[in-house]
């Protein structure tokens, strides 16, 4: 779906947050279910654990990026083995001057208990183009740290993040 008016802004704001809303800080919730994988990949903790040194499951150490097919975002998530993330997330979108760019970048730890994802950037920008509005432009401003919390799931080459109000974004794998 095309971002339209209603929906760009909305889209900027979750975009800017981090992609999806962000939660107050403070330790996320007990251990919950154990995300499904399409290869066996245990819950952190268990006697099937990860190589040492490995702080995330190996099913979400990879690059994803959105399954925006027909958005005017595209956002990027590399997740490493020792529990290290980057993001990147662009809005770009036609308007009558040329197109208006919005990019968020963030890189941070990230832990995983059970099906439930804590992001914490260490560091977060944002940067706008908008030839509409060139003295608004700005590159790599500082940005909020909030943590990011999700339920997460891989089934395949896809990864379902869903924020505590149910929004749902899916990725698809770009490699391991």
């Amino acid at each position: 779906m095309a971002v339209t008016g209603a929906l760009r802004p909305l889209l900027l704001v979750a975009l800017l947050m981090g992609v999806t809303a962000c939660t107050s800080g403070g330790e996320p919730p007990g251990p919950g279910p154990t995300p499904r994988t399409a290869s066996p990949t245990p819950a952190p903790g268990t006697t099937h654990a990860d190589p040492p040194g490995q702080a995330l499951p190996q099913g979400l150490v990879g690059t994803w990026l959105s399954d925006s097919k027909d958005s005017d975002a595209a956002l990027t998530y590399r997740f490493r083995a020792d529990g290290g993330y980057t993001f990147t997330g662009v809005l770009a979108y036609d308007s009558p001057d040329g197109i208006v760019q919005v990019t968020h970048a963030s890189e941070g730890t990230t832990r995983v208990r059970g099906a439930q994802l804590v992001m914490t950037p260490g560091k977060a920008e944002t940067s706008r183009r908008d030839p509409g509005d060139p003295e608004g432009d700005y590159s790599k401003r500082p940005a909020a740290r909030t943590p990011q919390r999700h339920t997460w799931e891989v089934t395949g080459d896809v990864l379902a993040l869903t924020d505590r109000k149910g929004l749902r974004v899916t990725y698809e794998r770009r490699s391991p």
